[in-house]
């Protein structure tokens, strides 16, 4: 048991990166989206003046990250059952 995590260790390719590549993606669907949107909403509100345009683009940001989230979590688990089906 010991032997086979000393194979799947590299100094190349730790264990820890595909979980933090994972995170990294994650984050970003969640920060880009909503911060574009408050600064385009916050932009929007100025020039117009309308507070439900601003509104709506926070909760489009929303709704963009959320689907961001679920598409980064299905490629996930698309490649951890991949990794299952062939042994690793």
């Amino acid at each position: 048991m010991i032997e086979d995590d000393k194979k799947n260790f590299n100094e190349n390719n730790p264990w820890w990166k595909p979980a933090m590549f994972f995170y990294a993606k994650v984050t970003s669907w969640i920060i880009i989206p909503l911060v574009l949107a408050i600064l385009l909403g916050k932009y929007v509100t100025k020039t117009i003046g309308s507070q439900s345009l601003f509104f709506i683009f926070v909760m489009l940001g929303f709704g963009i990250s959320c689907f961001g989230i679920y598409r980064e979590v299905k490629n996930y688990q698309k490649g951890l059952d991949n990794d299952k089906k062939d042994g690793k």
